[in-house]
Order: structure tokens, then sequence, then C-alpha cells
């Protein structure tokens, strides 16, 4: 789109000349969204400044010269103006550019094709029935609300899973006493786990993800609802092999739970790296670090900034020659 706009707004005056009465921009699908976007809040029927309304023929028709670009006062005296209290719209927090090159370009080559003025009213919706939700049993509620509870609950089975897995390390040097509480704090973990994983289904319908999505490779929520899954389950897995080794003290069965142990704990922490994405934002960890580490500098302004002392250095000698 905006290329098309770019492209005919450099052949303008050639296209003009031309094709005559033919129009480029479309007013309706080109230029209203940019006036309803821009200018509508405070130009409109809820808000007319001046008295000037966009929404209104007669009132741009004041504005505007169909086919005088430079003559058309909304153009050179608002639009481009270098005057910034008169320059609409005006720089904002929230709108702190103003309107876009293609924006401009938009406008510009809508009033060189003549102004064609076609706006095209909201539909009203005041009189459209609107279907009440169904009524939600109680037990479905119940479902719901304790849903809410998963973004909290989660850091339980984390503390304990990954604690479980730091004893069971410590006790090949610290003896068995460490070796009993990785069995308990597991146990503890593995129920916790499987308490989140209710929660967090829950949780997610009352987002509005709905059914079961087998979408790994695109989906986010379906990515981090499997892998917890799978994580509550290997820990539920690892209970027998950790009671056994408690009990009987087999080396072969501390190997085994120590290599679970291992893998739950990266489970885990991939859950939960994917649990912070979905509450803050993809890549929020990324952008946070680059942020406060000040990784997003350009290297040109570093090159910029090192030019200076670099032709200090260069001049001495080139005065020696």
């Amino acid at each position: 789109m905006h290329l098309r706009l770019l492209i005919a707004l450099l052949l303008s005056p050639c296209l003009l000349n031309l094709a005559g009465a033919q129009e480029i921009v479309d007013f309706q699908l080109d230029v209203q969204p940019i006036l309803k976007a821009r200018c509508l809040s405070c130009h409109g029927p809820d808000e007319a400044k001046n008295d000037f309304r966009v929404d209104d023929a007669d009132s741009m028709a004041d504005y505007i010269e169909a086919g005088d670009v430079e003559s058309s006062s909304l153009w050179a005296d608002y639009l481009i103006t270098d005057d910034e209290e008169m320059k609409m719209p005006p720089v904002t927090p929230e709108n702190p550019t103003g309107m876009t090159a293609a924006e401009l370009a938009t406008v510009k080559l809508w009033i060189e094709e003549g102004a064609n003025f076609d706006w095209q009213a909201e539909t009203p919706v005041d009189n459209i029935p609107v279907e009440a939700p169904p009524e939600m049993s109680t037990a479905y509620k119940l479902w719901l609300f304790q849903g809410l509870f998963h973004p909290a609950s989660t850091h339980f089975p984390i503390a304990l899973l990954s604690i479980s897995m730091a004893f069971l390390l410590v006790s090949f040097f610290a003896g068995k006493s460490f070796e009993t509480a990785a069995y308990y704090c597991l146990c503890c973990g593995a129920l916790a786990a499987v308490g989140a994983c209710v929660m967090g289904w829950a949780y997610a319908t009352d987002e509005g993800y709905v059914g079961l999505s087998f979408d790994l490779a695109n989906s986010n929520i379906a990515r981090h609802r499997w892998l917890g899954i799978l994580v509550a389950i290997g820990a539920l897995v690892l209970i027998p092999f950790a009671r056994t080794t408690v009990k009987s003290e087999e080396g072969k069965m501390k190997s085994i739970w120590l290599i679970g142990a291992l893998v739950i704990g990266l489970g885990v922490s991939i859950v939960g790296y994917q649990g912070g994405e979905l509450t803050y934002g993809e890549d929020h960890y990324a952008k946070e670090f680059n942020r406060l580490f000040d990784l997003d500098e350009k290297p040109t302004e570093e090159k910029a900034d090192a030019d200076p002392a670099t032709a200090e250095e260069e001049a001495p000698a080139e005065d020696s020659e």
C-alpha cells in the first residue's frame, strides 16, 4: 500500500496529466482512516475545535483548494508548517511524531487529484440486539475462579522442584539427610505442579484459550501448557525411584533420580520463562536485558564518537608532512 502511494507521489504530475480524472487515492480506503486516527478526536462530532470538522464536507471545503495543494491551507498552514503551535496533529506523548511521511503523501495526492470527499458514516449499532451470554453454573464459576490463582501457584512447585534437585546434588557430598530432604521436596513439588497445571488449564479458559491445541511451533500457550504438564508427570514418575533410593540406598536408582531431576530442572526453567513471556510479552527478558545494559546503542554512534579523536591524532601527522 505504502509503496503504491510512494510511486504515485513521485510520478503524480505525469500520472495526473496522462490519466486525467482517474484517481489513485480512494478517500474511504486511504484518506478517511488517516483523518479518523489523527484528527477526528479534536475535529469531529463529539468535539470540533475552531468549529472545524474533518467529517463534514462543507467544513473541509473551507480549508482545501481541490487540485491545488499549495493553496490548500489544510496542507500548507497546518500539515507541513514549521510553526509548532499551528502544526496538526499536535505533538503529544501519545503521538510524538505527528503524521507519517506515508500519510502526508496520501493526503497530498488526494488534494492534487481533486479532493473527492465521501465520508462514510459509522453503521449504527444501537438498535442491534445483543445476545446475552449463557448463564454459567456455580461449579463452572468455581472452576474459573480457582484458575485465577495459577500465576501465584506456579512459584511453589518451581521452588520445591528446584530445591529438591539442589538437595540431591548436595547429598552426594553431605550425606543421607539431604537425600531425604530432596525426596520430600520432590513429593511436595510434584503434587504442587499437578495443582498448578489444573489451575493453569482453568486460567487459560478464562483468558480465552479454549480447547486443545498441539500447534507447538506457532502457539506460545500450547508450548507452555504441554511442557508444564510433562514436568508434572515427570516429577510424579521420579517419586518411586527417589523412594527406592531413600529406603534401600541403591546407587543405580539414585543415578536415575539425578538424571531425571536435572531434566525436570531444565523443564521448570523453560516453563517459567514461557510463563513470563505470556505475562509480560514476547522477548520481554531480552528487551529488558538490552535496555538495562545499554545494548541497543548502534555501533555507528560509537564510531561517530571515535572519529573526532582519530581526526585529532591524524592532524599532526598531516601538518608534519
